[in-house]
């Protein structure tokens, strides 16, 4: 089995067949992160589309050096963050008193799973489980959301994550255990209202 690299590349010499394997390849993992971002399968679907074109666009200036999926989840991101601001959806929350996270470069979410901070379940064994925690990943603020869904959806490493929103690798550390804070009072606070 080619690799993504090798299908862009194949891609780029005129084998029109290549791209649409990576489209396929991508198509679940890529339609649930913006589904996660963006709260609406319509829309998951157009930035899914418009991603791809991106990707068509800018196929032959990748640098084959690169990994695909992080440069093509960047350009989702991007794409599902210029939606997220054209719909005036954006809302913050502070970033105050921020612990620091895991020290390795390529620590993951897991990592923060040590937190004395509960962690977003692990499973999600019903609909409602899954409804709930679309409507808290809905409520936060963009710059949480991603990072939670890039790291705990996508298992992207805080480097990649880094490079991928062109942000300082502490920063992503600060925001994913702030996200992982505000995810975990906003879920717990839901349970409390359902009992």
């Amino acid at each position: 089995m080619l690799t993504d690299e090798q299908l862009l590349a194949n891609y780029t010499r005129g084998e029109q067949r290549a791209f649409t394997e990576l489209a396929d390849r991508y198509q679940q993992e890529l339609f649930a992160f913006l589904f996660r971002f963006v709260s609406d399968g319509a829309t998951a679907e157009d930035l899914f589309q418009e991603t791809f074109v991106q990707v068509h666009r800018n196929a032959a200036s990748f640098d084959p050096e690169r990994k695909f999926r992080p440069w093509l989840f960047t350009i989702a991101a991007n794409k599902a963050r210029d939606f997220l601001r054209s719909a005036a959806r954006r809302t913050t929350h502070s970033l105050d008193n921020v612990a620091r996270g895991a020290d390795e470069d390529s620590a993951t979410f897991l990592d923060l799973m040590q937190s004395d901070i509960a962690p977003p379940p692990v499973e999600l064994q019903t609909a409602e489980d899954i409804a709930r925690v679309q409507r808290v990943l809905a409520e936060m603020s963009v710059i949480y959301r991603e990072v939670l869904v890039m790291s705990y959806f996508h298992q992207f490493s805080y480097k990649e994550m880094a490079d991928m929103l062109g942000v300082p690798l502490g920063t992503i550390k600060s925001r994913l255990h702030a996200a992982l804070a505000v995810f975990a009072k906003t879920y717990k606070a839901g349970e409390a209202v359902e009992t």
